[in-house]
């Protein structure tokens, strides 16, 4: 067995993880910037939360300098270029990645906590499942509140999102593959439809490709969005056998993936100099060190694939996150909402925004920076040019600034 292991300094993995997530420069500003970027990125994690947009907002603000709010749902949905699915939180994908995610999409692959939910479901209303498919046939593209009887259901539990029969039946049909989320308002609101009413039937054939080799495809989407992955500690047996310390969801390693004498296009395994912990990359990561970054500020969504893995983050950019808006107060560190300051290959501080819809107003506050990284000419210029990219991508008319702000 041979392996393709490679030992390069912090600078270099920092290198890859940023133009492999394409933050190294600004990716397109064209008619068709946010269809390029969101193919080229695959995927994109979703949530609700709004204090400045929506961390799809912020994501695609971080690499298209000319993005306006909610143009992500706005374009992507109706254009039919996107499915939501759990992968492991919830993500919008691009649709060509559809058919290696509807085998887990069947009730006999789901976890026990979504079969209870749906068998409580079922037991409330007998053949509900049935009963919201044929209405979502007969009407087409629907939110939960046009279903009129089942709309007025109240259960007396609570089910993901939602708390009303319709909402909870389709809810299910979508998780099942069977129902397709095809809009998404600017109030976040969901529409559906049925699959095979929304998608060219050749997305929805099945896979003949064995659970192993799915799972391989869908590690590679997630490389996609981010190429290095974390695989925990890398050793091997007396018999020269890749040994790997992290297999849990969503990655699954298989050692095969990594053994070059079976391909030699397979996955390679980097390492900081004489560190134990590996990570999976592609074997094109060499291109990556050649780009250089640009001189813009970019403030990174919590959710933003750069970070998801704050343990790397930690590691590779020494940079400590994390994501507190579900802690209580007093338990915080940094603060409610965070945005990481991404400054030339570095996490130079992080910060908080809000916009007041009312008053049209940016505000910024709660700026820290990192030890040893003081705002100088250059470093504030790019500060407050991010700013105004944020500031016209919500149409806001004023920005206000804490007065304890370290940029002047």
């Amino acid at each position: 067995m041979s392996y393709n292991i490679h030992e390069l300094s912090k600078e270099e993995l920092r290198r890859i993880a940023i133009v492999g997530t394409h933050l190294h420069r600004w990716q397109d500003t064209g008619d068709k910037s946010v269809q390029k970027v969101f193919q080229k990125q695959a995927m994109v994690q979703l949530d609700p939360l709004n204090p400045a947009g929506r961390n799809h907002d912020l994501f695609f603000l971080a690499r298209i300098p000319t993005y306006k709010v909610h143009s992500f749902q706005n374009i992507i949905y109706p254009e039919k270029l996107v499915f939501e699915a759990y992968f492991p939180n919830l993500m919008a994908i691009s649709k060509e990645h559809l058919p290696i995610f509807l085998p887990r999409m069947k009730r006999e692959n789901l976890h026990k906590h979504y079969l209870s939910r749906i068998e409580k479901l079922e037991a409330t209303r007998e053949a509900i499942l049935e009963e919201v498919e044929q209405i979502l046939a007969e009407r087409g593209p629907s939110k939960s509140s046009d279903f009129e009887e089942l709309a007025d259901i109240k259960p007396d539990f609570y089910f993901w999102k939602a708390s009303r029969l319709s909402g909870m039946g389709l809810e299910v049909l979508w998780l099942l593959g069977k129902a397709a989320i095809v809009e998404r308002d600017e109030n976040w609101r969901k529409s559906y439809n049925l699959m095979k009413n929304h998608f060219e039937s050749e997305l929805l054939k099945e896979s003949d490709l064995s659970e192993k080799e799915l799972n391989f495809q869908r590690f590679l989407i997630k490389q996609k969005s981010y190429p290095l992955m974390n695989m925990g500690k890398v050793t091997f047996t007396k018999s020269n056998k890749l040994s790997i310390g992290k297999k849990g969801w969503p990655h699954r390693f298989s050692p095969d993936w990594f053994d070059t004498n079976k391909n030699e296009n397979n996955l390679h395994i980097l390492k900081i100099k004489e560190d134990i912990i590996g990570y999976a990359a592609p074997s094109n990561w060499e291109e990556m060190l050649d780009y250089e970054f640009d001189d813009e500020m970019r403030a990174i969504a919590p959710l933003d694939p750069l970070i998801w893995d704050r343990e790397l983050t930690l590691r590779i950019f020494d940079f400590d996150y994390v994501w507190e808006v579900y802690k209580v107060p007093k338990d915080r560190k940094w603060g409610y909402y965070v945005y990481p300051l991404l400054f030339k290959g570095e996490f130079i501080g992080r910060m908080e925004a809000k916009y007041d819809k009312k008053s049209h107003e940016l505000s910024v506050f709660n700026i820290q920076f990192e030890d040893g990284k003081k705002p100088d000419s250059e470093l504030s210029k790019a500060f407050y040019d991010m700013l105004d990219r944020w500031k016209s991508m919500l149409s806001a008319d004023t920005i206000k600034h804490d007065k304890s702000s370290l940029i002047k």
